[in-house]
């Protein structure tokens, strides 16, 4: 007389697999060992959690030290990247309006970002929320660079400016997004999401108007900075119909 085997639970045999592993969470708030340049940068990709712990406990100095050094040079290098287009002079000059652009922009908007969260009820120090938003731009930054050989084969494989131009706007709105999320999770709840999706249309308008303001940063100029002020919308539609023209002249 034979019995009829018992039906194998699926789910239980999964859980007794030793090389089944739970991923860790890498917003995990864990001190860091070292906050020298390395040891952020590994955390900034790998263990993000680790400097919002760092930023929240004392060690906030370091950190956003490391964290401003890590973001300079990965804009830098971007911007010999978006400078490349052209050549030249926009090899330095390109670099130099990146990195000021975006530390400019993002000292004009940490003032409205203290403003909202203290409206939203989250209770920060300036600092810490200085440290955060160097860590948003930092993580921005190092995502730039990931792009940036993208965006290398492009301007060596073109010469539009109004193409380059999207593109690095896109770029730049990937890279923030990701940048934001890192600010969200060290605002957690408190800081209201509403708020924050406001407070980062503000900042990428600045940051766009920025960029406008010390132009030409892809194509070239007749002087380093320009002498006429211009709106980042009316301006890029200008860069359009300038390509426009360019084309069919070429025909």
């Amino acid at each position: 007389m034979t019995t009829d085997p018992k039906p194998i639970d699926l789910k239980s045999e999964e859980t007794k697999r030793p090389d089944v592993k739970e991923l860790p969470d890498v917003y995990a708030e864990e001190p860091m060992e070292d906050v020298g340049f390395w040891a952020s940068l590994e955390a900034l990709l790998k263990r993000p959690g680790r400097v919002l712990f760092a930023l929240r406990n004392g060690a906030s100095f370091g950190v956003a030290g490391s964290l401003a050094l890590i973001a300079v040079v990965c804009l830098a290098v971007y911007g010999v990247v978006a400078g490349s287009l052209s050549g030249g002079v926009q090899l330095w000059a390109a670099p130099v309006k990146i990195v000021l652009g975006t530390a400019v922009a993002s000292l004009i908007c940490l003032p409205s970002l203290y403003v909202f969260l203290c409206l939203g009820g989250f209770d920060a120090r300036v600092k810490e929320v200085f440290g955060a938003l160097i860590a948003m731009v930092s993580l921005s930054a190092v995502m730039l660079i990931g792009l940036a050989p993208v965006a290398w084969v492009f301007s060596q494989s073109t010469d539009s400016v109004a193409l380059m131009a999207v593109m690095h706007l896109v770029f730049w709105g990937v890279a923030v997004g990701l940048g934001a999320r890192l600010l969200s999770r060290f605002l957690g709840r408190r800081g209201g999401s509403a708020r924050l999706k406001g407070w980062l249309a503000i900042y990428l308008l600045v940051c766009v108007q920025m960029m406008t303001s010390l132009r030409p940063i892809v194509g070239t100029a007749d002087t380093l900075l320009p002498t006429e002020k211009r709106f980042f919308i009316q301006h890029f539609f200008e860069v359009l119909d300038g390509e426009g023209e360019r084309v069919v002249s070429s025909e």
